[in-house]
């Protein structure tokens, strides 16, 4: 249903890391997205990057963040020699929350987008920020997979997440907010889990705090400020992409596509798309068609 949806198995392979080497591999990779978070250093050439149709050029040096959910591509830039890249992918739930101190990494990288938060780093900032040496050490700890290898690559990428936090928070991009209480931390990963994967049924704020164990009240509080969003706006923003996929990547009709994604009023999904989007799904398509 989703063609730009990457799978990757949390179970089977919560990390991953290797050099992309452009004398081997071949560029461009594809606009899709993943829930993983994933890094790119470059160590050699120039490699343009889309995130969210902002495209940057990022040159040796360069550190890129992907965050989960952004669709992204990778091509060669004009005029580069063939590049060379380290590239690290994990799931970001294997960044436990600081119960310590106020800083949640996890609800930073899903909240990455509603901060609008840069996420290319210059070479001058990734001096500053010492990155070169955790990349190496996570290339080379994922490779020879020895004894609490796991651990050191998780404490490498708290490291290197901890310090985009510190540089957002200086440039002013963000402001750490005291998040959501530390006991319902795993309901609310658990709880976007769920949305994600049953966009299509029935979802009510009522039944969704239920299942957390909270009052209504609670719940929505809390979930907005994980998401800065509420609820119920999340919920369309998921149904609404996931209709928005179907209908540039197959040829559905628009009532079929509603009901897929959970709407039993195909008017009210074409007012939801519309307010989402700026087109409507018909309207999409035809834009869609005169570009190919």
């Amino acid at each position: 249903m989703n063609n730009l949806y990457e799978y990757i198995d949390p179970i089977a392979s919560p990390y991953e890391a290797f050099l992309f080497d452009g004398t081997r591999d071949s560029l461009p990779i594809p606009a899709h997205w993943h829930y993983y978070v994933e890094l790119l250093y470059v160590q050699k050439g120039a490699i343009e990057v889309s995130l969210d149709n902002v495209i940057s050029v990022c040159t040796s040096g360069s550190v890129i963040l992907f965050p989960p959910k952004c669709v992204h591509s990778i091509s060669l830039a004009k005029g580069s020699e063939p590049v060379q890249y380290d590239v690290v992918k994990f799931d970001p739930n294997l960044l436990p929350s600081c119960k310590i101190d106020e800083l949640d990494l996890r609800a930073i990288l899903h909240g990455i987008h509603a901060f609008r938060c840069p996420c290319t780093f210059s070479p001058d900032q990734v001096l500053e920020m010492d990155l070169f040496p955790l990349f190496s050490d996570i290339l080379s700890e994922y490779q020879e997979k020895e004894v609490g290898y796991s651990m050191i690559l998780t404490a490498d990428l708290r490291k290197i997440i901890s310090k985009f936090a510190r540089l957002w928070q200086k440039k002013g991009d963000f402001v750490l907010d005291q998040g959501i209480h530390p006991s319902y931390e795993i309901g609310f990963d658990l709880i976007a889990e769920y949305i994600d994967s049953h966009y299509f049924e029935e979802l009510t704020v009522e039944s969704l705090a239920s299942m957390c164990n909270m009052s209504h009240s609670t719940f929505s509080m809390n979930f907005y400020r994980r998401y800065n969003m509420t609820c119920k706006e999340y919920i369309t923003a998921t149904r609404i992409n996931a209709a928005e996929n179907m209908l540039l990547f197959s040829s559905h009709d628009i009532s079929f596509i509603s009901r897929e994604v959970g709407y039993t009023d195909c008017s009210y999904f074409i007012r939801c798309y519309k307010k989402l989007k700026g087109v409507t799904p018909k309207q999409a398509r035809k834009i869609r068609g005169k570009k190919h």
